[in-house]
């Protein structure tokens, strides 16, 4: 694990596991007309996050999934 402590690997699989509860929640909450909106204002700040942090290797995957969510509010 290199020079990460035990505390260290404890909050990465803690980031990681609030991450993935992140990418499936909002999901089933776009099946439904009241939160929707919600769920894909969370879904483009988070995409949108994720370009920041990686603009080169996720500008693709990010922008084509912000761009699906205009399906979802039609």
């Amino acid at each position: 694990m290199g020079n990460l402590t035990d505390c260290d690997i404890r909050t990465w699989r803690l980031m990681a596991a609030a991450v993935i509860t992140a990418e499936f929640a909002p999901p089933p909450a776009l099946l439904i007309p009241r939160t929707m909106p919600y769920a894909v204002i969370a879904r483009i700040a988070m995409h949108t996050a994720f370009s920041c942090l990686e603009p080169r290797q996720l500008i693709t995957f990010s922008g084509l999934m912000i761009g699906t969510y205009g399906a979802f509010a039609v």
